[in-house]
């Protein structure tokens, strides 16, 4: 409800900002975008931003912030306003908290995954106070967490991560009071990275009913993966007429295993594993009936249903190919790929929906978001103003919360024009249900998240438990290091 509520206020707020939905909506063509997609429009004479987070005053004298990243999809930093709202946005954040806390927000500086690994590896045992802040991809956590470089982000003064700006559920990841990343609304990227269902507009009409009925559904609780399948595991149809299953039929989903697999499962409910103990053991759930069930589901779905694209191009990965193409009722990937040229460019109009429930009686919808797109923020050992970074992270995390999240997601509606009340409802409930847990902020893509698609899409593993007891050793040593790690860190 809090967040909820703070969401409808960062609305009014930013409404000086947007273009009016009512308008004529505009041709692709003549949007200025970015790598983020954002929209030309006039950037308005008032450009003050209200802070809504308890940080108190703090005058820290002209120092400077400085951050190491992975990706500039953060939109951590724009060195100037340009008309794009997206990024005057970001400038007035920034210029905001330069003027609250005299300090200098400066340019990031951006390297690959293996660079910046390499890099914060040489920084601690020097000593060097060089970056306040890290982000990188969230599929790569595994791999700096083993150097021990990173400090307890606890440990900061002003972090509160019961704050709406942080993902829900992050106090799951916390073990013996030591949590090392944060992820929420500060890294733009995270929001980009979050997973949900794509319906195409048009052929559900040609195929199903009205879009309006798909969007009660939702609202009424009952959108499960049993729905789902009721509407598209059959549907398939040989559009060529050549009697082969091709890229010119039609299907009902089209899956993306390496995406839409995990959202799934956390869309479920269900976690894979469970931390028992004051020892925090590490006990998995794999084999259990609620996940055994899970898993057989959406493997007779994904892989095993009539109206799957599974087999046709990509028996692996999956994608969705099909989906842009206007070949596939119902697709599931991040948020951040409404930004592509291709889906821009997609002719028929599409739809947005929150990952299925398991069944009617869960009550909320939950996702989670797609790991190799999304990133998490670390600090390192080294830093010795900590009250600035705690008061920067805590204070900028708030504002892109209030005023850069909800800009961006109307941003990437406009690219297609998408601005009708139901989708814009829909994606508001979806950021709201973003969850995280230990596993899946610190395994990265070494344990169950790279090994499970391939339990649903029967790629090496022709039988689901004998797959998943194949591999369960393997990740409860990957995890088990992890734990240890984290538990002998000072």
């Amino acid at each position: 409800m809090k967040r909820m509520l703070i969401l409808f206020l960062a609305a009014a707020m930013l409404l000086p900002l947007f273009v009016s939905c009512s308008e004529k909506p505009k041709d692709p063509a003549d949007t200025g975008t970015s790598d983020a997609g954002s929209v030309t429009a006039p950037v308005t004479e008032d450009k003050s931003l209200t802070s809504v987070d308890a940080v108190p005053a703090l005058d820290f004298d002209g120092e400077s912030f400085d951050i190491l990243q992975y990706t500039t999809k953060n939109w951590f930093y724009v060195e100037e306003q340009n008309g794009e709202q997206l990024n005057d946005i970001v400038y007035e954040r920034n210029r905001t908290l330069e003027e609250r806390f005299n300090i200098t927000i400066e340019e990031p500086n951006t390297l690959d995954w293996i660079d910046l690994r390499d890099l914060i590896s040489t920084l601690v045992p020097a000593g060097d106070d060089a970056y306040d802040m890290v982000s990188q991809s969230l599929r790569r956590t595994e791999t700096t967490l083993s150097k021990g470089v990173f400090r307890n982000v606890l440990t900061l003064p002003y972090i509160d991560i019961d704050n709406p700006w942080y993902t829900q559920g992050l106090e799951d990841a916390v073990i013996n009071g030591k949590l090392l990343f944060l992820t929420g609304d500060y890294t733009l990227s995270y929001t980009a990275g979050t997973v949900v269902v794509y319906f195409n507009k048009s052929k559900w009409d040609d195929y199903v009913h009205t879009e309006n009925e798909l969007y009660q559904i939702v609202r009424d609780g009952k959108w499960t993966i049993d729905r789902m399948m009721e509407f598209s595991a059959d549907l398939y149809n040989d559009t060529n007429g050549n009697s082969k299953r091709d890229e010119d039929d039609f299907y009902g989903f089209e899956p993306y295993f390496i995406a839409c697999v995990d959202a799934w499962v956390y869309g479920s409910n269900v976690r894979r594993i469970r931390i028992v103990g004051e020892d925090c053991e590490i006990v998995q759930d794999m084999l259990e009936e609620p996940l055994v069930d899970l898993y057989s589901k959406l493997r007779n779905f994904m892989a095993y249903s009539d109206g799957t694209t599974y087999g046709v191009y990509d028996e692996d990965y999956g994608g969705n190919r099909l989906f842009l193409s206007g070949h596939a009722l119902f697709s599931s990937f991040s948020v951040g790929e409404m930004t592509s040229a291709e889906m821009v460019a997609m002719e028929d109009d599409f739809g947005v929906l929150p990952v299925p429930k398991w069944n009617e009686d869960q009550q909320e919808y939950y996702t989670n978001v797609d790991n190799g797109s999304a990133d998490v923020i670390g600090i390192l050992k080294t830093v010795q103003n900590t009250e600035l970074v705690g008061a920067v992270i805590e204070a900028m995390s708030a504002m892109s919360y209030t005023y850069v999240m909800p800009l961006y997601c109307k941003t990437v509606l406009e690219l297609r024009a998408a601005r009708d009340q139901e989708t814009s409802e829909m994606l508001r409930m979806i950021m709201d249900t973003r969850v995280m847990d230990w596993e899946t902020l610190y395994s990265g893509y070494d344990g169950w998240a790279s090994r499970q698609r391939k339990l649903v899409n029967t790629f090496n593993c022709p039988e689901l438990v004998s797959g998943i007891v194949e591999r369960v050793n393997a990740v409860q040593n990957i995890y088990e290091n992890i734990m240890e790690t984290i538990w002998n860190l000072e």
